[in-house]
């Protein structure tokens, strides 16, 4: 009987999407109500559930391909907690005339695939997920109404095709050698060893596309999350590509069983620290705000594919606390610049200036983003990245050095210098659209409405609660680390 409860996360969003119509048809404050209420209920199910799954009063259940574990209760719980916030901070665009019905249906849709791909561990089915979060984040990108946004995603649906191909070729190798696709279910000996590898890389690049993996990651995600709307840019940027990174970590990890599996733990961290140097640098280079956040959004995934590659237990702890704590400080940023670009109507660093007077809050919430992701210390963005070099001092890198009671490998130090790197990026945004010099023209500049302001101050308070007091999340989060870490021992 409990067996249904796995479809839940899955079903309940697509309901709410049905009777968002509904409720359109007929009145459009009770829409509003339902709206905000039905998500922060999706939320409170994530939630509960998890936690029963932790104590022990529930057990992870199963229904046809469909498996409600840990990871994918955690992954559900994010989706659920941003799209709460995401769905009140877009009622400030309902009085433009085609942010109509279709936006909150499909953003309804969108929760609902983005749970159940991190709730499945068969490969066509995970894929399938994924293929319809692209279809339907894909729309939600065209409510951009700019010619850039359908370019935009012109490349996101040709992107998608080459992972389709890499996923597909991968299930057919593992069903002839396997006689199965559920990677839960390998045995010991299933596949030969000469195809463990090459199925390791074709999952690894087919669902790591879609998580902002280079090379294919640099092509499509900063043009898809710069012109989608600013609370669809903090959905994909804060949850979208992480669920992708978890069907990639649980499409490898059964091949962590191969003998010399160090070439495979050497690609998959190689690859995290190019996609954490390449973006921090690329965004270093732009100008437009929200493209020199899409390329912090490859960077910072860096460091979750450096920990998942690592695979010891403080390296996945930590890569699954980054995952929590980019969606706050990432989602935070792109909401404001949403809210400046609703103020100023531009989203050119140089083009702003002095608006800290204007917009104390917000500004003071960047500074806050900022500087988490930037990884200082009593912010949450310290803690996780700490979690990921302690995992790689576990792994046995040699330890380079100590500083402030911390060891460091080579690994640390690449993501020292990132983090320094971040740092100097974000601080020179900050001080040119904040601190720089004032703009005639923006002198009547106030802060955003509450329906915007209040999910930015939720996000930043909360990278500032975390920080200071990481215990909160962290027995969760363990939980969770574990779960996806026995996959190694299939």
């Amino acid at each position: 009987m409990y067996e249904y409860l796995a479809l839940v996360p899955i079903i309940l969003p697509i309901a709410g999407a049905l009777l968002t119509y509904v409720l359109g048809r007929y009145s459009e404050k009770l829409q509003d109500i339902f709206i905000v209420a039905f998500a922060a209920l999706l939320f409170v199910f994530n939630a509960s559930y998890f936690v029963a799954l932790r104590e022990g009063i529930l057990r992870p259940v199963t229904y046809g391909f469909m498996v409600l574990d840990a990871p994918g209760i955690f992954i559900g719980t994010l989706v659920a907690f941003i799209g709460t916030l995401v769905v009140f901070y877009s009622f400030v665009y309902k009085d433009r005339t085609h942010y109509d019905n279709t936006y909150f249906i499909m953003y309804f849709l969108l929760m609902g695939m983005m749970s159940g791909l991190a709730s499945t561990y068969n490969v066509i089915v995970m894929l399938i997920f994924l293929e319809a979060a692209t279809v339907i984040s894909a729309v939600l990108i065209l409510f951009g109404r700019t010619k850039k946004a359908i370019r935009a995603t012109y490349v996101y649906l040709a992107i998608s095709i080459v992972e389709v191909i890499l996923v597909v070729t991968g299930a057919f190798i593992l069903y002839n050698d396997a006689g199965t696709l559920d990677l839960n279910k390998l045995t010991a000996g299933a596949v030969s060893e000469g195809d463990m590898f090459l199925l390791a890389m074709l999952f690894f690049f087919g669902f790591g596309t879609k998580a902002g993996l280079l090379p294919l990651g640099i092509i499509w995600l900063p043009s898809a999350h710069s012109e989608a709307p600013p609370p669809i840019s903090a959905t994909m940027s804060g949850i979208l590509i992480k669920a992708s990174v978890v069907a990639m970590v649980k499409a490898i990890y059964p091949f962590y069983l191969i003998s010399g599996v160090e070439t495979l733990i050497l690609v998959v961290i190689g690859f995290g620290v190019l996609n954490m140097l390449v973006g921090v640098i690329m965004a270093l280079l732009s100008e437009d705000i929200k493209r020199l956040l899409a390329f912090h959004s490859i960077s910072q995934m860096g460091y979750i594919i450096m920990g998942f590659g690592l695979a010891t237990p403080a390296a996945v702890y930590g890569a699954l606390f980054h995952i929590t704590n980019h969606m706050l400080f990432k989602g935070c940023l792109f909401l404001i610049t949403g809210a400046l670009i609703l103020r100023v109507n531009t989203r050119q660093i140089h083009r702003m200036g002095g608006l800290m007077k204007q917009m104390p809050l917000t500004g003071l919430c960047f500074l806050i983003a900022s500087l988490a992701m930037s990884g200082v210390p009593l912010l949450n963005g310290f803690v996780s990245k700490e979690l990921i070099y302690e995992g790689s001092v576990q792994a046995g890198y040699p330890v380079l050095f100590s500083a402030f009671g911390l060891d460091l490998t080579i690994l640390g130090l690449v993501g020292w210098l990132t983090s320094i790197l971040t740092f100097a990026c974000l601080i020179h945004a900050f001080y040119v659209m904040f601190l720089g010099k004032p703009k005639e023209e923006f002198k009547d500049v106030k802060e955003p409405p509450l329906y915007m302001l209040l999910p930015i101050l939720i996000m930043a308070g909360l990278c500032i609660v975390i920080g200071v007091y990481p215990d909160l999340v962290s027995g969760a989060l363990e939980f969770a680390a574990d779960a996806l870490l026995a996959l190694t021992h299939l």
